[in-house]
């Protein structure tokens, strides 16, 4: 069963100010070129993330413009080092691609009611995005994860109910079932993938800034016995199949939320939940993730959101896509 969509995620209309400077500066606001099975980025292929942060009255908006660039021919492309993820006590490597990138963020602007003063900007950032990394995505991994709840919710209604359950079945009944080598892979692709995205806010100046609003920052006790801050990001407990419609995508694409939970010495600092989808362009830019949720926990009127307006695919010398 498809989950409906959180009204926190709900598409909110862009204040005006954001739609004339977007109109100046060219970034595109609307369009999702239709897919492609390849899984390469082109000089030209780009996202238009709209941004909109919540705090209790006080509301603003932004656009994030990521586009893939032009490699620089005075500097030869060097192959990135392989990345080992060890999540079930084997490890696995990922090859790695880095590309250039261009990144602007323009805004934040004040949205009706709001009364804080705000400074609008247009930020420009040169970085790398890893093309091997965005491609693996984190869909699989959300099937995966949605798939073994499923048997395990499915083994525990049946032994509930008294009807005979199979001896490997009975065994999953308070237990994930067991991964085959396939869904290990995906599960740690995963991690690669979501810090290729991450590499998005983590080049956009002023970004952070907004984020850390949202953050519930350990007390000082907290602190001082575990002799500072030790932070951890945890997913892959959870995930819901998602309407497709609701992100402007055709029905026999697969669409998850994945709900997350960054913790600051233990306790939960930031929930997350991640709308994802395949990983192929225009969306491969952004690893799948066409939407994330960021709530501040206990505050159900401190929150941020990330959607993707526009992704498109760059034209080649051919006319094709």
């Amino acid at each position: 069963m498809q989950t409906p969509l959180p009204s926190k995620l709900r598409t909110l209309s862009t204040c005006p100010a954001l739609a004339n400077a977007a109109a100046t500066n060219h970034i595109p606001m609307t369009e999702v070129d239709p897919s492609t099975d390849n899984k390469t980025l082109h000089p030209g292929d780009s996202a238009t993330i709209l941004g909109t942060l919540i705090l209790k009255k006080n509301q603003a908006q932004w656009l994030l413009f990521v586009e893939a660039a032009e490699p620089d021919p005075k500097k030869p492309a060097k192959p990135g080092k392989p990345m080992v993820v060890n999540l079930f006590g084997a490890p696995i490597s990922f090859e790695s691609k880095p590309v250039p990138a261009r990144l602007r963020m323009l805004g934040p602007f004040p949205m009706s009611g709001t009364s804080k003063e705000l400074k609008p900007e247009l930020r420009n950032e040169q970085f790398s995005l890893n093309e091997s990394f965005l491609g693996l995505g984190l869909e699989q991994a959300a099937e995966v994860v949605y798939h073994q709840n499923q048997m395990k919710h499915t083994a525990r209604a049946e032994s509930a109910a008294g009807s005979p359950v199979p001896a490997d079945k009975l065994s999953n009944t308070n237990a994930s079932p067991k991964l085959t080598p396939e869904q290990k892979r995906a599960i740690s692709g995963a991690v690669p993938a979501l810090m290729s995205y991450f590499e998005i806010v983590q080049h956009t100046e002023g970004l952070e800034d907004l984020l850390l609003k949202l953050v519930k920052v350990p007390s000082v006790w907290s602190i001082v016995r575990h002799l500072g801050v030790t932070a951890d990001f945890g997913f892959g407990k959870e995930a819901y199949p998602a309407n497709p419609a609701d992100w402007n995508l055709p029905a026999s694409v697969p669409v998850y939320y994945l709900p997350c939970l960054f913790r600051l010495n233990g306790q939960p600092a930031l929930k997350v939940t991640l709308v994802v989808t395949v990983p192929h362009p225009p969306l491969l830019i952004s690893g799948g993730i066409i939407g994330l949720l960021a709530e501040r926990p206990g505050d159900d009127d401190t929150y941020m959101t990330l959607r993707i307006i526009s992704a498109r695919r760059q034209i080649n010398a051919n006319g094709d896509k």
